[in-house]
């Protein structure tokens, strides 16, 4: 069979910018360099970077692994390559999916666990023959019955909520059962950690007898990248972590180190002497260490390894999933590290929130720089990365071996109304009652004007209950985001908004944060959105951390307050205007509520399409749009008025 012929891509038609998009990963791959792409939603982008990637993957010897943080998008991923499978007729063509493996666990109870604590209880499951899940996929001779499931897995192209109700009912761990599988495949779809996680990457790879140098990778939503791999590579102890180690020392009766951690407490206390709730300070890996071995009896690493032994003593106990001791010895393992690109944070919690000293990484190339040497290619895209020279240099990419490449919306301009509402600004030294209520007052004006369906997105909770609190009486339900909801009642938020979109022709307001689940996790299909509204701009508080991070890309970039401030706030705030426009059908409007957005350092993060309407009176521009809208239903309507009202 010669592969070079076959036909994979999945669809009938090739869009123009995903012809283009699709050349480019063709030359990349012959040329052995990295793509870094902001691609539009609209492009068609997992289509367009999977066919041309299979078909040098396949004729080349290589394994694609796909990495993307949403479950919705594995789906996507898994849906293209059924197509690409059936069109091509390749036979040998196989994908596996992989979600986290505590999120493939039969055992209901390990969701509460973070990922650290989830890893510990797997391997000491393991390790004391106690998962009969486990013991039944490593059997000396693998059943029948589990060799057939491998290959349908195979076979099939499953999702891995398939294979895991698959797995479940014939009581096989679904993570072994993909990795058995996974030997064999032509794409592995994954999360990042996966890959960027150094611990995780060695066992995973090894298990799959797959190398590095030998795989293509495409990194899905790549904008978070940065982000996650520094939040990987952190660690943190806090007074409520160091009281739950007291209880299992005191439980299984290690009166020694059950002391010792007490120690700990007082140290920590000793550190924050003269703290007011709220503060936070830098601390000296050094200052830490000493205190402690000046509280304790014993050694620093001594205290380490007995904790490590109680924590394999407390998974050991029936019923028990979590090892606290177990975190604080990987917490002190890391501390005693000396490495650049990290900071050491001391902070006193407000509201009797304890304690807590963390270890921060700054720099998401120290583990990115490797992955990106020694992988054959990789294609990092987004529907935001830019610029696209940020993720180069902070991802510690070879300038040399990269393409960057911004690609159009391939959605008609004259279906978006962008706009850019002057006399208003979430800046923190200009909020007041004034500046909510002036808010308040335009945004009820633009809602008498959208006549279905609006988003709005604040820059916090806090900010979003200050302006709802004093919009006009308007005829639209406003469905409320709340911070830390389940995500069982943001689907059923998110449902109450469809319902309303049946039940009425006014639609309702859905209210969410920047950065939230609504503003980057939700699709929203069929011209759900009328609108949405940007109000202000998403920036960090500017604590420790970010001052550390701001200081970091200085020292390495020159760039600090762009890189570890600025370009990211901007990406929120763009991710979440892209809520509105998610088809060539759509008709809708951007309405960026921040006086700021005209500002030279934070209007160059728009993308080269992006040209806002300066206006101060948005309302007039959206009547005239949705009256455009209704009088040329069936046509292209075109609104291409540029003036600033």
């Amino acid at each position: 069979m010669d592969i070079k012929q076959k036909n994979f891509f999945p669809f009938k038609k090739i869009r123009p910018c995903q012809k283009e998009f699709l050349e480019d990963v063709k030359a990349i791959l012959k040329q052995e360099k990295h793509l870094i792409a902001h691609a539009p939603t609209g492009i068609g982008k997992t289509a367009a970077v999977l066919s041309p990637s299979l078909e040098y993957s396949l004729s080349n010897g290589k394994t694609i692994f796909f990495l993307t943080p949403k479950h919705t998008q594995h789906k996507i991923v898994i849906d293209t390559l059924r197509k690409i499978k059936k069109r091509s007729k390749v036979r040998d063509l196989i994908g596996v999916d992989f979600i986290g493996k505590q999120w493939m666990c039969p055992y209901p109870k390990v969701r509460e666990l973070s990922s650290r604590e989830f890893n510990e209880f797997c391997r000491a499951q393991k390790r004391d023959e106690r998962c009969k899940f486990y013991k039944n996929v490593h059997k000396r001779r693998l059943s029948k019955n589990t060799r057939i499931i491998i290959e349908k897995i195979q076979k099939e192209t499953l999702h891995s909520e398939e294979i895991k109700n698959l797995c479940e009912k014939n009581s096989l761990c679904p993570y072994e059962i993909c990795i058995k599988a996974g030997k064999d495949a032509n794409v592995v779809v994954c999360d990042y950690f996966h890959i960027f996680s150094p611990n995780v990457r060695k066992a995973f790879l090894l298990k799959l007898e797959k190398k590095l140098e030998n795989s293509i990778l495409i990194i899905d939503e790549a904008h978070n990248l940065p982000e996650r791999v520094r939040k990987l590579l952190s660690y943190s102890l806090s007074d409520f972590t160091i009281k739950r180690a007291i209880k299992e020392a005191n439980f299984l009766s290690y009166d020694t180190i059950s002391e010792s951690l007490k120690d700990v407490q007082t140290v920590l206390r000793e550190l924050s002497k003269g703290m007011k709730n709220g503060d936070e300070k830098f601390i000296r890996k050094d200052e830490f260490i000493r205190k402690f071995e000046e509280n304790a009896d014993i050694s620093y690493d001594e205290f380490q390894d007995m904790l490590d032994y109680l924590g394999e003593e407390v998974l050991r106990t029936p019923k028990r999933y979590r090892s606290y001791s177990k975190s604080i010895a990987r917490f002190l393992e890391n501390w005693k590290e000396e490495k650049i690109g990290y900071c050491r944070i001391l902070t006193k919690g407000s509201k009797g929130k304890g304690i807590k000293l963390s270890y921060k990484c700054l720099d998401p190339g120290v583990s990115s720089k490797e992955i990106f040497q020694e992988v054959y290619t990789a294609i990092l895209m987004s529907g935001t990365l830019v610029p696209l020279e940020m993720y180069v240099k902070i991802l510690d990419l070879d300038e040399n071996k990269v393409m960057l490449k911004e690609y159009a919306s391939p959605f008609p301009k004259e279906n978006r109304l962008i706009l850019l509402v002057k006399g208003v600004t979430t800046q923190y030294k200009k909020r007041s009652e004034i500046m909510y209520k002036k808010y308040a007052e335009k945004i009820s004006k633009i809602i008498e004007n959208i006549p279905k369906n609006l988003a709005i997105f604040f820059p916090s909770y806090e900010v979003m209950n200050l302006i709802i609190k004093n919009l006009e009486k308007i005829d639209k339900e406003i469905l409320l985001e709340r911070k830390d909801m389940k995500k069982e009642e943001r689907i059923n938020l998110y449902n109450k908004l469809l319902l309303l979109t049946k039940l009425n022709g006014n639609g309702g307001i859905l209210a969410g944060v920047q950065a939230g689940s609504f503003s980057e996790g939700v699709d929203y299909p069929e011209n759900l959105l009328d609108g949405v509204i940007i109000v202000g701009l998403p920036l960090e508080t500017p604590n420790l951390e970010v001052k550390a991070l701001i200081e970091y890309y200085d020292f390495k970039f020159s760039r600090g307050w762009d890189y570890g401030y600025i370009y990211p706030a901007m990406n929120r705030a763009l991710q979440a205007a892209g809520r509105c426009i998610r088809s060539e059908k759509d008709r809708g409007v951007i309405i960026l509520m921040d006086e700021r957005f005209k500002w030279r350092n934070y209007a160059k993060c728009f993308p080269k399409d992006f040209s806002p309407i300066v206006t101060e009176f948005p309302e007039k521009y959206v009547k005239g749009f949705f009256q455009e809208s209704k009088e040329e239903k069936g046509k292209n309507g075109n609104y291409k008025t540029n003036k600033t009202i």
